[in-house]
């Protein structure tokens, strides 16, 4: 009897350690498909991993870090950031940003509900204007060319971050 009852404990000590162990690799999935400030999902082309006051997340853009930073009195530190032509990670500190452009990073229906379940139009969005990274100078003057916008190196990045 007791033979039985010890292997009818280890089976469900294995059970629960596999569904801790599937909850767990499911949560750190769903981290990196949706943005740990709002919410979001990631663009591909538009990817940051950010650290805002000591706390390290997968990011749907610069802009979403840079507003989170700025509305947390906290400091930004850009870990990587996808360069938007190839979707690679690349080190933000060689990298050129891409402000205030045509281009929107993070789609959304840009509508809210109000208490009375009566729609209003959305007053801010944390995530634009789209700030986009170009681990090539060239080619971000050309998608300013295109598509509008402001060319800014990593300094001026970061000291958005710190403005009131």
């Amino acid at each position: 009897m007791a033979k039985k009852a010890s292997i009818y404990s280890t089976l469900v000590l294995i059970v629960v350690a596999g569904l801790f162990a599937g909850g767990y690799l499911l949560m750190n999935r769903r981290s990196r498909m949706e943005c740990g400030f709002c919410r979001r999902q990631i663009n591909a082309k538009a990817h940051v991993v950010a650290e805002v006051g000591g706390r390290r997340r997968d990011v749907c853009c610069t802009h979403c870090a840079v507003t989170e930073a700025r509305q947390e009195k906290k400091s930004l530190r850009l870990i990587a950031v996808t360069d938007y032509p190839t979707g690679k990670l690349v080190s933000p500190e060689g990298a050129w940003f891409v402000e205030d452009s045509r281009v929107i990073a993070c789609q959304h229906d840009m509508s809210k509900m109000d208490e009375s379940k009566h729609m209003e139009q959305l007053a801010f969005d944390r995530c634009s204007p789209g700030t986009f990274a170009f681990s090539d100078r060239k080619a971000a003057e050309a998608f300013v060319d295109q598509n509008g916008g402001v060319l800014r190196s990593l300094p001026e990045v970061l000291a958005e971050a710190e403005q009131q």
